[in-house]
């Protein structure tokens, strides 16, 4: 089966929206689409017929020939080629659900429905710890935790970053740096109950940001130890360019040090479909010396 031609036709016209998607975005989407497919003959007799949406789901239309028989695993085959051409992560991340409708004269011979989920291209799933024990930027901080599966393990470029964690422009990285004194686990705790102790920390950590916006703040635990979990958006300058950003970090108050375990990227729906695994990760931290 061929489908190359209205996978680009698809993909091209993508981009030309909004980075959130609309019922509204995904009708306009379906009628440029339309004009641009209707007609096409894919190969093997196969001719679209045009393209239509509902609500949140577009809906390929073909005429096959009378011969024509749909392969067993058609449907592993539509996804599989809408992952290589790129346009199932942008329906995955859009949450656009696609059908595709097989018509012999005016009889509708097969349908395939394909949810935005199953589109995914992210892999949730963690493999080998990776242990910072005794690294030169660790400041004897002796953590280990999960890398996700595919992602590149690399050097922290700036003084205080040890490790970072690395996919398609997405990361994850470690960042330690020392307190003014020891802290025991118990006083973290205290502090972190005092009124107002959270809120600024939040908006000291997020200062480096241009109009930051606090999206959300609270107090967890990581392994055993008192942190602050928050979520922030702004703009970030880089050579004079500046570009929206958004930030999920954990930061971990162990004993003298202060450790960043932060995921940044572009305030995209990536980001947000990303979080989940950003969160597998932190859970996975495990602080040796305190099991011995």
């Amino acid at each position: 089966m061929r489908f190359s031609i209205f996978l680009i036709f698809c993909f091209l016209s993508l981009t030309v929206f909004s980075q959130t998607f609309s019922e509204t975005d995904i009708k306009k989407l379906a009628e440029q689409v339309n004009r641009q497919i209707k007609g096409v003959d894919i190969g093997n007799g196969i001719r679209a017929k045009g393209c239509l949406s509902l609500g949140r789901t577009l809906i390929y239309q073909y005429e096959v020939p009378d011969y024509w028989e749909a392969p067993y695993n058609i449907k592993e085959e539509i996804i599989s080629n809408l992952k290589t051409a790129g346009a199932a992560k942008t329906y995955y991340l859009h949450n656009i659900d696609v059908d595709f409708y097989y018509y012999m004269g005016n009889s509708l011979v097969k349908k395939v429905s394909v949810k935005s989920n199953e589109f995914s291209t992210f892999s949730f799933n963690l493999g080998e710890y990776v242990s910072i024990k005794d690294h030169p930027k660790s400041k004897e901080v002796n953590l280990k935790l999960k890398v996700p599966v595919g992602w590149e393990v690399k050097e922290g470029d700036r003084p205080n970053i040890v490790k970072k964690f690395t996919n398609e422009g997405n990361t994850y990285l470690i960042l330690i740096k020392d307190n003014v004194t020891f802290f025991s686990r118990k006083q973290i705790r205290e502090a972190l109950q005092e009124d107002n102790f959270v809120e600024e920390f939040v908006q000291e950590t997020s200062s480096f940001l241009k109009n930051p916006q606090v999206i959300d703040q609270s107090v967890v635990t990581v392994d055993t130890y008192p942190s602050v979990q928050f979520k922030v958006k702004g703009k970030m300058e880089r050579s004079g360019l500046t570009f929206p950003v958004i930030m999920k970090c954990w930061v971990v108050f162990y004993e003298d040090k202060i450790i960043f375990l932060q995921a940044m990227g572009i305030d995209n729906p990536e980001f947000r479909a990303l979080e989940q695994l950003y969160s597998l990760i932190t859970n996975s931290v495990i602080f040796p010396e305190q099991y011995n």
